[in-house]
């Protein structure tokens, strides 16, 4: 009987699951990682996509802005910042003309600590700052095709030189996060966050689409209207390695990314199953439910139709978000919350709604940190030990499993498509 390893937190959960039960254990390909990450990186720079090099742009610049990401993401900034620094100062400039922000959204900013770790040997050097959506201070950008007005980070705007860094994974409504991701709704104000994530029903959205996502297509609008200017970003491997480095144009740089993202984690399933255990691929991705909803949400792309959904996922920083709570505890079952984001969509109470369209189509079974009773209030049933975990899976008839669901992306058909710069 085969032992199933779920990522959980900084640990693991072990589950026996029959071979006559077990469709499959779907998890991304194992490409090699790059031997030196760092020799990886510079080679990237030193050959950019569809751009001059990095350190030819850069000896103009007065103000440089090179954008990193938040803590939900397992980045290696300091890495990544080290190459991009290296050739700046091959271009003569003065880490003081450097300013790093970090690509918020409305996630919490970095902390002191986390900022320091994410400069690295230019901690001291270089500036550092967490954007901040609701501050006023924010300049006015322009309005999109799709109506949204955005207003950016005046750090960011003001910038002689724009830089991007980052990695590229799988998002359940923009295709492929990672890109000009960082600018919008990374650098936006919270308005325009707030619409961004309005649209994640839209027609063409969804996990792995590039071509013809309306939303994915507009925040590479408005990388283009931002100006950005250069672009590094890595594929990252389910252990966090670096497999790919990709640098130049900010478009077309993330589609080659993406092309390696397709390589690793696209998997076909043959069927649904009756249960379907997941992890969001354990810390960070597990840190609050706000971000193990995306594991669920994958998980329910190969679930029968009511059927379970087993999730294990350590949630120590809570839900990650107080109106998520609020909502989920004023109503009464899942369609009062999928009601009320079709009256008015509110950030926060967004995530409310996918975990109640998600126990809409399947029972929602959870193993975490969280209060017991809490999570029954939220539209899904607590479990509380290895034990009871196990009795789900000695109940159901077939199971498919998920160990890295937040990077998987499943396909019950070989049809694909595959991103395409625009």
């Amino acid at each position: 009987m085969p032992v199933i390893q779920m990522p959980y937190g900084r640990e693991s959960v072990s589950l026996s699951i029959p071979d006559h039960k077990l469709i499959g254990v779907f998890e991304p390909r194992l490409l090699p990682p790059a031997p030196d990450p760092a020799a990886a990186l510079r080679a990237a720079i030193e050959q950019p996509i569809g751009v001059a090099r990095l350190r030819e742009r850069a000896r103009e610049a007065r103000r440089i802005a090179i954008t990193i990401e938040d803590a939900t993401r397992p980045v290696p900034n300091a890495l990544l910042l080290d190459a991009v620094m290296d050739e700046l100062q091959a271009a003569g400039v003065d880490p003081a003309q450097v300013t790093v922000i970090v690509a918020t959204g409305l996630h919490r900013g970095l902390s002191e600590k986390e900022m320091a770790e994410s400069l690295g040997r230019w901690n001291g050097r270089a500036r550092i700052e967490n954007h901040d959506a609701k501050n006023a201070d924010l300049v006015p950008l322009g309005v999109t095709r799709l109506g949204t007005r955005i207003s950016l980070n005046r750090t960011f705007m003001e910038a002689d030189l724009k830089i991007l860094t980052g990695d590229v994974e799988y998002h359940q409504f923009v295709g492929y996060g990672g890109g000009c991701k960082s600018v919008y709704p990374g650098l936006a104000d919270a308005a325009a966050v707030e619409t961004n994530h309005s649209r994640m029903d839209m027609p063409g959205t969804g996990s792995g689409r590039y071509e013809g996502n309306p939303v994915r297509q507009e925040i590479e609008e408005v990388g283009r209207m931002a100006r950005v200017d250069f672009i590094l970003s890595v594929a990252l491997d389910s252990a966090h390695r670096l497999v790919a480095a990709r640098a130049g144009d900010p478009v077309l740089a993330f589609c080659e990314n993406c092309r390696d993202i397709d390589r690793m984690y696209a998997v076909d399933v043959p069927e649904r199953a009756d249960l379907v255990i997941a992890s969001p691929g354990g810390h960070p991705k597990d840190l609050d439910l706000y971000q193990t909803q995306k594991a669920m949400e994958e998980a329910t792309h190969i679930v029968k139709p009511g059927g379970a959904v087993l999730t294990f996922a350590a949630c120590p920083e809570g839900t990650g978000s107080k109106l998520f709570e609020t909502w989920m505890e004023e109503a009464f079952d899942p369609r009062d919350v999928i009601e009320r984001i079709h009256a008015k969509f509110v950030m926060g109470g967004h995530k409310a709604y996918q975990i109640a369209r998600e126990a809409q189509r399947a029972t929602l079974h959870l193993y975490s940190q969280l209060p017991p009773g809490k999570v029954r209030g939220w539209f899904m049933h607590p479990v509380r030990n290895v034990e009871e975990a196990q009795r789900l899976v000695d109940g159901a008839p077939t199971i498919s499993v998920l160990p890295q669901a937040t990077l998987t992306h499943t396909v019950l058909s070989l049809a694909r498509p595959r991103p395409q710069p625009k």
